[in-house]
């Protein structure tokens, strides 16, 4: 297992149309990997992925605006973030459709940009659906089961405590649903979750196109409590 500091990290920042975003990349070569934090966390909470898969892919960590070192911003519309992301990721000119990884309710995010550009595969990890976006801070911390995190991983893991910030995105993210109907070539999907789903994370007429794996670990970051395993998941999409 990787160290929890990344291997020859560097950071950058994106000039959007609405503000910027600061975002980390490892390597230079192979296909690019896009990681979106949950909402109220920072590119941090990926370092631990982006390490390990270093060697086989061009790793991307981005902070959402008004997190992190990206700029806040008026609104948080989903389709504005995802045109935002797509542009990043072309200037990199990485010449390859990309894996997309959205955390929690990013994950509605990562579906979308496959809706509307070419991707390679996309993948939700512990997914929830934005309209589960209380505007409670406190539950929404608590639902995401931070205390479960591996300890070596903790130092990972700052919330945002802004309520108002949460609140945007949930206006920002709506009732959006996991998208369903992509541009071009399907892409692989895969569903990660920590535990078994309480509730369906795709609509019942496109189950057959995601792939379960439930890791059997407590909280909602599989990411980091089964780090390898995830690892290996993702380096088998590539």
């Amino acid at each position: 297992m990787a160290s929890s500091l990344p291997p020859v990290r560097a950071t950058h920042q994106f000039a959007a149309r609405a503000g910027s975003w600061s975002y980390d990349t490892w390597g230079a070569n192979g296909r690019p990997v896009v990681l979106i934090p949950a909402v109220l966390f920072d590119r941090a909470t990926w370092w631990t992925a982006a390490a390990d898969l270093r060697p086989y892919a061009t790793m991307i960590a981005v902070d959402l605006p008004g997190h992190g070192s990206s700029s806040r911003r008026e609104r948080y519309d989903a389709d504005e973030l995802v045109d935002d992301l797509a542009e990043l990721i072309a200037g990199l000119q990485l010449r390859r459709a990309p894996v997309v990884v959205g955390h929690g309710p990013s994950a509605t995010l990562a579906t979308l940009f496959a809706a509307r550009y070419a991707t390679h595969a996309v993948v939700a990890v512990d997914p929830c659906p934005p309209s589960a976006l209380t505007t409670d801070l406190d539950a929404y911390l608590h639902t995401m089961g931070t205390h479960a995190i591996p300890e070596q991983y903790r130092c990972m893991i700052e919330p945002a405590g802004d309520r108002d910030l949460l609140r945007a995105y949930a206006r920002g993210l709506g009732n959006r649903r996991l998208a369903t109907t992509t541009t071009g070539v399907t892409p692989a999907r895969l569903a990660v979750h920590s535990s078994s789903p309480d509730l369906p994370v795709t609509d019942a007429e496109a189950a057959q196109q995601w792939h379960h794996e439930v890791y059997g670990v407590a909280g909602r970051f599989a990411h980091l409590s089964a780090a390898s395993r995830f690892a290996s998941h993702l380096r088998a999409l590539l």
